[in-house]
């Protein structure tokens, strides 16, 4: 993975199975979630009304957004059905240690608009 610039954000034990947790990074909202030893990252942003997961949940690998009850696959980010129609976008993440970190920089961020 040529070109990526990763940053620390926690560490695998400040995760919560089953419980999205939200970081700022660089300016950029993330949310990172922990189902099991998998460890998934996206923009905290929901792509049908653009809440955030702050007070989501996670049931199994489906995020579920607070406001209207979108679903997502968090292996994929895939939306699961309405109300959201666009997937989340995906994050680059690796695990480095013991700390969790996470690439904000891919141009997708900045390019795609919601």
């Amino acid at each position: 993975m040529t070109g990526l610039s990763f940053i620390a954000v926690a560490t695998t034990n400040e995760i919560a199975e089953k419980a999205p947790s939200c970081f700022m990074v660089e300016g950029t909202a993330v949310v990172v979630c922990r189902l099991k030893d998998e460890y998934f990252a996206f923009e905290n942003r929901c792509s049908h009304a653009l809440s955030t997961f702050d007070n989501g949940r996670l049931r199994g690998y489906r995020l579920i957004c607070p406001l209207h009850g979108a679903a997502f696959d968090i292996r994929d980010g895939s939306a699961l059905g309405p109300p959201a129609k666009r997937p989340l976008r995906s994050l680059p993440l690796r695990i480095a240690g013991n700390m969790i970190e996470i690439d904000i920089s891919a141009s997708e961020l900045s390019a795609t608009k919601p």
